[in-house]
C-alpha cells in the first residue's frame, strides 16, 4: 500500500495498473505456495452484482469478474497471427494461429482455451514453444481463441489482412463476455444477447472446430486442451457438446481428443458426490482414490443447489431457469443439439455420448493449496467435490470410475503445481496430443535421482528436446540425459537408467528437470549428481 501511494503522488496510473500492482503486491507478501503464478493472480477479483447475468446463479467469491484483463485488441504481439472466425450476424471470434488457413503441410491442429486472466497470447506463444519442443513447426497448428471482454472489431483484431474475402466484414465485432468469470465458463450468453441471439459460448468452440477442419486441407485429427478456467470451459463443453462423440468431428469424423488441466471446479454426471471422508484437510498426494458417494444429506446440500449446472446436471430441462441466466444459455445449447427437455433425457443423452469421447485429465502434483483460502473456487458446491484443485481432480476420477465402470478415464500427474506450461511440457501431454515424434527415448516426469557424471553440458542457449536427442544419438557413450524442459538446458550421461529408477522428490531444488533415457544392457548406478 505504501508503494501504491507513493507511485500515484509521482505519476498518474490508470485503474488497471493499480489493481494490478496491488494484486502482485499484496501476494508476494503472502507467498503462495507451488499453486503458480495464476493463483497469485487470483487475489485481484472486483466483487460485481449484475442482476441479468447473477440472478440465482450463486458465483464463488474466488471466481468472480477480474478487475483487468490480459486480451489486448488489437493484439500486443502476435497480430500477425491472428485470425477471424465467421459468425452469424457480422460476428466473429477472434483467434491466434500458428499457420495460416489454407497451409497445405497442416497434419493436426491443437486448439488451446486460455484462463481466467484471458491470456490469449501468453497462451499461444507457450504452445507455439511446446510444439517446436517436437519440431513440429509445419504440421502441428495451434490454435487460441479469446473470449473478449470487450468490444473489439475485425480489422482491429487481424489488421489490414482482414476482408471481405474471408466471410468477416472489417466492420465486424466479437462478441463479448465481461460480467462474470462464469458466464463463458460455463456456456453463458455474451453481454448484449440481443445482438448475438441464442449464441452460448460453448457454441465458439464448434465453430472454431469447423473452421480449423474447412481451412487446413489436410487435418487428420485435433486436439482441443485447457487448464484451470480454461478446463472449467472444457470439462462442462465436453459433457453438453455433441463434438467429440465416438472420439470424432461431427463434420468430416477426425479423431477429436480432449485433455483437461487442472480445473478449479468439476463436473458430475449424477447427484452423488464424494463424503466427508473423501475431503481431508492433508494432502493426501497422487494416489488418493475416493470409494464413498452419496447424496448430500440437508447441512452438506448447498441449499438444495449442490447438483444445480453447472456442478451437475440440475436444471438442465426446458423451463428450468428463465432468460439471463447462465443455466438457461447452456440448456439452450443443449435442446438445440439433443432435443431433449425433460430431465431424465437430458441425462441419459449427456451420459450415453460422454463414454464415447476420447476425454483424458491432467492434475498438478504440487497443486494442492486449500480453496477456502481464495486460490481456488471456495463456494459450496466446489467445496464438496475436495478442497484442493489436485483432491478435486482425483475424487472426479473416483466418480467417473464408479459411474462408468465399462468406461475408465485416462488421466495422469505433471510434476509441479497450477501453471499451465507445466502441464504441457509434461510428458503425458506430449504423448496425448503431439503425433510423437520420440519412439526411442523414455520421459521421466522427474530427475532420476542416481544417473551418474555428466559426459557433456549444453546449456548456452534453449535447445529443443529433439535438439538434445540428437546431440545424445550423436555421442556414442549417451544412453541418458537430464533435460529442463523450461530453460532448455540439457546434460549427457553415460550411464544407463533402470525403468524402476527412483526418482528426486518433488521438492528437489531440481524439480523442474526430466531424464530422457534409452533401453540399454546393463544397469550401472552412481552417487547422485551435484549439477542436473
Amino acid at each position: 500500500r505504501r508503494v501504491l501511494r507513493t507511485l500515484a503522488r509521482s505519476m498518474v496510473l490508470n485503474s488497471r495498473l493499480i489493481a494490478c500492482l496491488a494484486c502482485l503486491i499484496s501476494n508476494v507478501a503472502a507467498a503462495p505456495n507451488a499453486g503458480g503464478q495464476e493463483n497469485s493472480l487470483l487475489q485481484a477479483h472486483a466483487v460485481v452484482s449484475d442482476s441479468e447475468i447473477m440472478a440465482d446463479e450463486h458465483i464463488s467469491q474466488h471466481e468472480q469478474e477480474w478487475s483487468w484483463s490480459l486480451f489486448y485488441c488489437p493484439p500486443r504481439w502476435h497480430q500477425k497471427r491472428a485470425h477471424t472466425v465467421p459468425l452469424a450476424h457480422d460476428s466473429y471470434v477472434p483467434v491466434l494461429a500458428s499457420l495460416p488457413p489454407g497451409t497445405e503441410t497442416v497434419e493436426s491442429a491443437i486448439i488451446a482455451v486460455h484462463g481466467a486472466p484471458r491470456e490469449a497470447e501468453g497462451l499461444f506463444g507457450d504452445m507455439v514453444k511446446v510444439i517446436r519442443h517436437q519440431q513440429k513447426d509445419d504440421s502441428i497448428v495451434a490454435i487460441v481463441p479469446a473470449f473478449a471482454d470487450k468490444a473489439c472489431s475485425a480489422a482491429a483484431w487481424s489488421g489490414s489482412r482482414n476482408s471481405d474475402t474471408t466471410g468477416v466484414p472489417n466492420d465486424a465485432q466479437t462478441p463479448y463476455w465481461g460480467k462474470v468469470l462464469r458466464q463463458w465458463m460455463f456456456g453463458g450468453g455474451p453481454d448484449h444477447r440481443e445482438r448475438h441471439p441464442g449464441l452460448s459460448s460453448f457454441d465458439i468452440l464448434d465453430k472454431i472446430i469447423d473452421w480449423v477442419q474447412s481451412n487446413y486441407p489436410n487435418i487428420e485429427k485435433l486436439v482441443v486442451t485447457g487448464f484451470s478456467a480454461g478446463a472449467q470451459y472444457l470439462i462442462r463443453w465436453a459433457a453438453l457438446s455433441p463434438e467429440g462423440a465416438r472420439g470424432v468431428t461431427r463434420s468430416l469424423g477426425l479423431p477429436l481428443r480432449i485433455i483437461i488441466g487442472s480445473p478449479s471446479t468439476v463436473f458430475y454426471f449424477s447427484e452423488e458426490r464424494p463424503t466427508s471422508d473423501c475431503s481431508p484437510h492433508q494432502d493426501q498426494g497422487p494416489y488418493w482414490s475416493c470409494d464413498s458417494f452419496s447424496v448430500p444429506g440437508p447441512d452438506r446440500d448447498c441449499d438444495s443447489k449442490w447438483d444445480r449446472y453447472g456442478f451437475g446436471l440440475g436444471g438442465l430441462h426446458e423451463g428450468a431457469s428463465s432468460p439471463g441466466h447462465i443455466r438457461y444459455d447452456a440448456n439452450q445449447y443443449l435442446l438445440n443439439h439433443s432435443g431433449a427437455t425433460r430431465s431424465s433425457d437430458v441425462s441419459k443423452w449427456v451420459r450415453d455420448r460422454w463414454v464415447t469421447k476420447d476425454v483424458r485429465f491432467l492434475f498438478g502434483l504440487l497443486d494442492t493449496k486449500d480453496c477456502s483460502a481464495g486460490v481456488c473456487s471456495d463456494d459450496c458446491e466446489a467445496m464438496l467435490t475436495g478442497r484442493n484443485r489436485l483432491q478435486r481432480g482425483l475424487n472426479l476420477i473416483s466418480h467417473l470410475k464408479w459411474e462408468f465402470p465399462d468406461s475408465q478415464p485416462i488421466w495422469g500427474i505433471f510434476n509441479r503445481g497450477h501453471h499451465h506450461l507445466n502441464a504441457y511440457l509434461s510428458h503425458h501431454f506430449t504423448v496425448w496430443a503431439l503425433p510423437y515424434a520420440n519412439t526411442k527415448y523414455k520421459v521421466t516426469d522427474r530427475l532420476v535421482a542416481y544417473i551418474g557424471p555428466t559426459r557433456s553440458s549444453h546449456d548456452d542457449r534453449f535447445y529443443a528436446a529433439w535438439e538434445c536427442m540428437e546431440k545424445c544419438d550423436q555421442d556414442l557413450g549417451c544412453n541418458s540425459f537430464s533435460y529442463n524442459p523450461f530453460k532448455g538446458h540439457c546434460y549427457l550421461k553415460d550411464l544407463c537408467v533402470d525403468p524402476q529408477s527412483s526418482l528426486m522428490s518433488p521438492d528437489s531444488d531440481l524439480h523442474e528437470y526430466q531424464t530422457y533415457w534409452n533401453q540399454c544392457l546393463g544397469k550401472l548406478v552412481g552417487p547422485p549428481p551435484e549439477q542436473p
